[in-house]
Order: C-alpha cells, then sequence, then structure tokens
C-alpha cells in the first residue's frame, strides 16, 4: 500500500469510526473534524440556493426517478436501482437508467454504457457500477455522465425513455426529480452523525425533507420507526440476501445469470478479494458463513484488477490449495481473463427483498399519476 493509499485508508476508517469516539486532539481525526463545519456550510448554501431559486434545476421532457442516500458507502443502491427499473419496465413503459460512471473515462463526456440490448462500453469506460448494471438490464439503457441532465438529453435522444431511474442522483440538485427515494441503512442510518470528511453524511439529516420516500437497507421487519429521525417520510424496509455467481474462468466466457445460495460455500476453504469502501464487512461475512477464509485481499474501493494482481491471488490460492476465489460481484466485472485459473472464481452479489412489496409499489405508482394513467 503507498503513502496515498495509506491515507486513504486512514481516512475512510475514521468516516465509518463509532459516534462520541475519544480521540486526542492533535491527529488526523480532528483535522477532518474541522473541516467538516466548512463543508456543511458550503452543502447549506448551495441547497439554500436552490431553495430560494438562485439556482434553478433542469427538467427533462420525462418522468425522474432519484435512487439517492445521505451518507457515503454502500446501502443498496445498486441492487435498488436495478429493481425499481425493471418493476417500472415490466409495466410497459420504456426506462433508462443514468448513472454518473465514477472514475470511467466517459464520466466527464457522457456516454452510452448499454442500448439495452448489447452492452457496448468497457468497465474501464464506464465505471464499476454502470458497467454490473448494464450487464444485468436486458432491455433497459444505461446511460453515464457526471452531469445527468446532459446525460439525460442523450438518453432522450437516442431512446425516448418515458421514465428515466437516475442512480445515486438525492445530491445532484441541478436535475429536476418528479420522485426521490433516499436508502439508508438500518445499521447505522447516520453513522457517526458527522459530516464529511469527518463522518459520512454528504448532507446533514435534515436534507431528508427534500425526499419523498425512505427505503431501510438491511433491516429487520421489527425495526423500530422513528419520525424524528426520517423527518416523518413514507419508510419502507429491506433486507439484503447475498447470492453467489460463477465468474467465467477464460476469455470469452459471459457471467452466468444462475444464482445459488451463498451457503453452499459453508465450510469451503477460500481466498477472498474485494475493492470496496468497507473490505472487512465482506470478509467478515464470509467468515461468519462458516467459509475457511485461509487469506484475504483489500485493495481500495473502485480498483481495477491488473494483470499481476490477479497472478498474486491465483498464486496464492494454489499454495493454499483452497476450493475457490471470492469476490463481489462489483469487482467481478473489471477482471480480464487472458488464461484459465486454477480454481473456480465465484462472485457474491446482493438481491434487495422488500417486507412489504405490494405497499411500496402502490406506493410508487400513487406517486407517478402520469404512469398511473397509462397503466389503467
Amino acid at each position: 500500500m503507498n503513502p496515498t493509499q495509506h491515507l486513504r485508508h486512514q481516512i475512510e476508517t475514521i468516516i465509518r469510526s463509532a459516534p462520541l469516539q475519544k480521540t486526542p486532539f492533535f491527529s488526523l481525526e480532528t483535522l477532518l473534524g474541522l473541516l467538516a463545519p466548512t463543508y456543511g456550510g458550503a452543502v447549506a448554501a448551495r441547497a439554500f440556493l436552490y431553495q430560494k431559486g438562485m439556482c434553478s434545476s433542469k427538467k427533462l421532457p420525462c418522468f425522474v426517478i432519484s435512487i439517492g442516500n445521505l451518507a457515503v458507502g454502500g446501502t443498496g443502491k445498486t441492487p435498488m436501482t436495478l429493481l425499481i427499473s425493471r418493476w417500472v419496465r415490466n409495466l410497459g413503459y420504456k426506462t433508462v437508467v443514468i448513472s454518473r460512471g465514477y472514475r470511467g473515462r466517459l464520466e466527464a463526456s457522457g456516454g452510452v454504457v448499454s442500448d439495452g440490448q448489447c452492452v457496448l462500453k468497457t468497465p474501464s469506460d464506464a465505471g464499476d457500477e454502470p458497467f454490473l448494471m448494464a450487464q444485468q438490464l436486458a432491455g433497459i439503457p444505461v446511460v453515464v455522465g457526471k452531469d445527468r441532465y446532459q446525460a439525460g438529453l442523450l438518453a432522450i435522444r437516442q431512446f425516448s425513455p418515458d421514465v428515466i431511474v437516475l442512480d445515486d442522483g438525492f445530491q445532484h440538485l441541478g436535475l429536476h426529480r418528479d420522485l426521490d427515494l433516499v436508502l439508508m441503512d438500518a445499521r447505522h442510518p447516520v453513522g457517526n452523525g458527522n459530516l464529511m470528511p469527518r463522518g459520512p453524511l454528504r448532507e446533514p439529516v435534515s436534507a431528508l425533507k427534500r425526499a419523498h420516500g425512505i427505503i431501510l437497507t438491511r433491516c429487520r421487519a421489527d425495526f423500530p420507526e422513528d419520525d424524528r429521525l426520517f423527518c416523518g417520510k413514507p419508510l419502507f424496509k429491506t433486507s439484503h440476501h447475498q447470492v453467489i455467481r460463477r465468474v467465467p474462468s477464460k476469455a470469452g466466457e459471459r457471467i452466468s445469470s444462475h444464482t445459488r445460495p451463498l451457503s453452499i460455500l459453508k465450510g469451503k476453504k477460500v481466498i477472498a478479494f474485494s475493492g470496496l469502501a468497507d473490505n472487512d464487512q465482506f470478509f467478515n461475512s464470509l467468515a461468519v458463513l462458516g467459509c475457511k477464509v485461509a487469506s484475504t485481499f483489500s485493495f481500495p474501493d473502485h480498483h481495477s484488477y491488473p494483470l499481476p494482481d490477479m497472478d498474486r491471488i491465483m498464486a496464492e490460492s494454489r499454495r493454499h490449495q483452497v476450493d475457490h476465489v471470492v469476490t463481489t460481484a462489483k469487482d467481478a466485472v473489471k477482471i480480464d481473463f487472458p488464461h484459465t485459473f486454477p480454481v473456480d472464481l465465484v462472485s457474491v452479489d446482493v438481491e434487495i427483498k422488500l417486507y412489504e412489496e405490494n405497499r411500496f409499489r402502490t406506493f410508487l405508482q400513487d406517486r407517478l399519476p402520469v404512469l398511473h394513467k397509462k397503466i389503467t
């Protein structure tokens, strides 16, 4: 790990730290804490300008649903975007997904990742999540661009959608949204309660007043509803279900759509690697399942995997004589396969299930009167 990666890892650890944790005065934690009010002031000023009409949100000539969050880190935006996009498409409407394309080559200029029939770009072009969505969304184009309005215009010119589903759009105030849904992790909805860079919050909790509905992920059915925390917004509870897919072992193979329960890894000897905001959470989930984790490789979030990385991982798998090498679905799409691997490479994917699916579907249609009229 080079010095830049080490510093980044330290900051990510601080962001995920527990609330009210005591720290030395002369420390990185204190420095980040001093920067947080400056960040918060800038966020508040920006929101005020839009609220008062001094900055205006541009409106696209179609219905826009935003799937966003309040805190950095994985809340399940990608599987939720997949779920809602499929629901809307299955109602008979032309649907397009728009994502930023973070760290992809098309992030600045924008571009079409998938036309709904074929995936047209690589993970390096599209970014991790958009490429993953493009692979899984048959019949739904995926477009990327940092400027979501321009990306929306591109989608309209090429695909004439009735509905655009905006991935990670809650803070993108420059684009008008007809339905704003915010995802929050039920295990720690606001993390340590601090704004970035001391904590995970991208905005104060009061920003939830802009939302039309809140979706709690990784949630128990009996999770207590706190109107004060969630600003009295409609609340929907979901659970995460992990499944595994076999990843191609040689060039030319496609990732299988067939899923198997994660339980088949129980008792198996594995090596795990990932490039996530919280790699330890992924590794721990395998240990809790009962995997015999022989070794782990932790990479920065959105890491690409050059051949030397894979050679190291595969050499370790031979040394430990493991049954499987395990990674995440987001990481799996970025791996090139110049040769056959010595063991099965499997990816862990996440599917979201709503506890009250019919209630959420009704909420969705009631909030989308234009779609509702077309349906009936």
